[in-house]
């Protein structure tokens, strides 16, 4: 069993292979979100103990389980509960730099591996390859449209027509509907009318959930909610174990917003001293898995959504095994 939200210290460790992650371009009209200071090193002290064996319930107890709280993450279903009584897995396939074939590719083996949750976006260029790839999965019979969640985002260009941005998206998906879909990044002068034409899109059926991307500062995630309507069911910003989001993570919570990673396995110049880090190396090792494994399965028992992208089919697969 791997340690429950482990903390982790940086040094050398084994040569894993290389993992893609799941990452985002900048806009070359605006300033890029700020680089989150990364934390060198992480107390060991910080480490949490393995997971105790929880006592045999009670026949009564058994017979009616507790419901699930919103945010609080299920490693055994998968899934996490959103503020809007959705069910969300916490494992996905992202779809970053992945050409449109590629994307076909990726979606099709992560869904016939067991996955559930795809990220794109507008800006990617490939939303049309994950629509194929998800037509592929359910025309082979082995997922329905209702089992798959689809995540894409709406471009700052977009902004401004919020509405035609929701139908353009659904159109190169072929979806009827989108399980939910984010604004890329904060831009104040017009994106909370960009996040109401995603709050009526959600009342005209178009979309189930709403949220937001690269909102790195409690201030600015007040602003939009505090203009709007719909609580963001997620924020998808960097996050990993250099830089644990502490602090957006406590803010948003009280909006039982959870926390999406884009950069789960380090990405800027992160993943390879993230995958030599002396104690993600020796967990993995006692453990019989690879250091990306044992990141991915941190960011679950963090409580932080998780989206590596890659575009081998034998990373999707082990990417899955956590």
């Amino acid at each position: 069993m791997l340690l429950t939200c482990l903390l982790l210290a940086g040094c050398a460790g084994d040569t894993p292979r290389t993992v893609e992650s799941s990452e985002r371009p900048e806009s070359s009209s605006q300033a890029a979100a700020p680089t989150p200071a990364a934390d060198s090193k992480i107390p060991s002290s910080s480490l949490a103990e393995e997971a105790s064996v929880e006592p045999e319930s009670s026949q009564a107890e058994s017979e009616a389980p507790a419901e699930k709280a919103v945010g609080e993450f299920d490693l055994e279903s998968g899934t996490v509960l959103l503020n809007n009584g959705i069910e969300m897995p916490i494992l996905g396939i992202g779809c970053f730099r992945l050409s449109s074939e590629e994307a076909e590719n990726s979606v099709y083996w992560a869904l016939k591996d067991g996955y559930r949750l795809i990220d794109t976006a507008r800006i990617y260029g490939n939303e049309d390859g994950v629509g194929r790839g998800i037509q592929r999965a359910i025309d082979e019979g082995f997922v329905t449209r209702e089992e798959i969640f689809v995540t894409t985002k709406m471009w700052t260009s977009d902004y401004d027509d919020g509405p035609a941005a929701i139908d353009a998206s659904l159109q190169r998906l072929g979806l009827d509907y989108i399980d939910l879909m984010i604004l890329h990044h904060s831009q104040p002068e017009n994106d909370v009318a960009a996040y109401q034409a995603m709050e009526q899109a959600v009342t005209d059926g178009k979309l189930r959930s709403i949220g937001l991307s690269n909102y790195y500062e409690p201030e600015d995630f007040d602003r939009l909610i505090s203009a709007t309507t719909m609580k963001p069911a997620l924020i998808q910003n960097e996050t990993h174990p250099y830089h644990q989001s502490t602090v957006m993570k406590e803010h948003i919570a009280q909006y039982g917003t959870v926390m999406e990673s884009w950069f789960p396995l380090g990405g800027r110049g992160n993943t390879q001293t993230l995958f030599n880090d002396e104690a993600i190396s020796a967990i993995a090792a006692a453990h019989g898995k690879t250091s990306a494994q044992v990141i991915l399965r941190w960011h679950l028992q963090a409580g932080n959504i998780a989206i590596p992208g890659s575009s081998n089919e034998a990373h999707i697969q082990e990417n899955f095994e956590i």
